[in-house]
């Protein structure tokens, strides 16, 4: 048996034939160009029977440099059988069933075999196609959630996380605002943790939801902490399919994101420090300064000193080149 691809397109012709010399199987390559009627073998369908003499004929073949150079002396037969396993424009692959050299035609039994054997190869083809793509689409699905900086998790009507991203991972672990109890997503606090389950329920159109379609909810943290921001969404389940495939199962009703507002100042802090060469303490109160309620409302946030404030307003000021409140704030602002 004889595997080969061949895509003109990319320039790629590749033989795979386990009883071959592998010197006589790389050289395929060189002579790419040059294969008698190659192109010609992607006219047929998948799963379509033909043989050698359908392409080319027998003396034509036998009289070429291909034949007595490389295909003669690799042990491949003149007549071959052949069938397309796919066809994807100008690309095919195909698998070809060599009797030994100087033997005669195949004869009828063995060409009805060779084509039932054909079209549970092209099955197993296609289904393998399909499987790589998918898995190719998954894995790229995978990746983007996992870069958000939000946490994503996607839910069941009882909540129960069918897929959590790295993001939401973090903050289930973490077990401050947000949590696992018994399986499903839940929140620290009591009061909080019922109206999450009920926007969750909402999502499925629970007769016993109060509220609408999803919404949205802060959940309380440990003192001095900032509470997360909650958005709980409908999906259908053709689309949470398409997205995620393994779900299929499952009945998906709701993603619900989680925002950490703490860890988005730091995300703006680190930002900062790159584009102007802050300090953690500069770039900080650099974002206090935005909210535009002044120098002092500023210091009172950061828990510092007025004279404070000053020297690190005066820093900040030299280093972006700013000589007015209000021309930095404009500049901080751009992204």
């Amino acid at each position: 048996m004889v595997f080969g691809f061949y895509d003109p397109a990319n320039g790629i012709v590749s033989m795979h034939a386990p009883r071959t010399d592998p010197d006589i199987l790389r050289s395929f390559d060189d002579w790419a160009p040059n294969i008698p009627a190659l192109p010609c073998t992607g006219n047929y369908r998948p799963g379509e029977v033909f043989t050698g003499a359908d392409v080319i004929s027998r003396d034509e073949f036998t009289s070429t440099d291909f034949y007595n150079e490389l295909w003669r002396p690799g042990g491949f037969s003149a007549d071959p059988l052949v069938t397309n396993l796919f066809a994807d424009g100008a690309a095919s692959g195909h698998i070809a069933s060599h009797g030994l050299l100087n033997q005669s035609p195949f004869h009828s039994s063995q060409q009805r075999l060779f084509a039932a054997l054909a079209q549970h190869l092209v099955r197993a083809v296609a289904l393998q196609r399909r499987v790589y793509h998918l898995t190719i689409a998954n894995e790229r699905t995978l990746t983007g959630l996992d870069g958000l900086q939000q946490g994503f998790v996607l839910v069941d009507a009882k909540a129960r996380p069918l897929f959590v991203n790295r993001a939401a991972r973090a903050l289930l672990d973490a077990r401050d605002g947000l949590r696992l109890e018994a399986g499903a997503v839940s929140a620290s606090d009591a009061d909080a943790a019922r109206a999450l389950h009920g926007l969750i329920k909402s999502c499925a159109g629970d007769a016993g939801a109060v509220t609408g379609s999803g919404g949205e909810l802060a959940l309380p943290r440990e003192a001095g902490r900032l509470p997360l921001d909650v958005v709980v969404t409908p999906v259908k389940q053709e689309t949470a399919t398409a997205i995620m495939p393994w779900t299929c199962s499952e009945h998906a009703i709701a993603i619900v994101l989680v925002s950490d507002p703490e860890r988005e100042v730091q995300a703006r802090v680190e930002e900062l420090c790159r584009r102007f060469g802050f300090t953690p303490a500069e770039a900080a109160f650099a974002l206090e300064i935005v909210k535009g309620d002044g120098r002092q409302a500023a210091a009172d946030r950061r828990g510092i000193t007025v004279g404070t404030a000053r020297s690190h307003l005066s820093r900040i000021f030299d280093k972006t080149g700013s000589r007015r409140q209000a021309e930095l704030v404009r500049l901080l602002l751009q992204k």
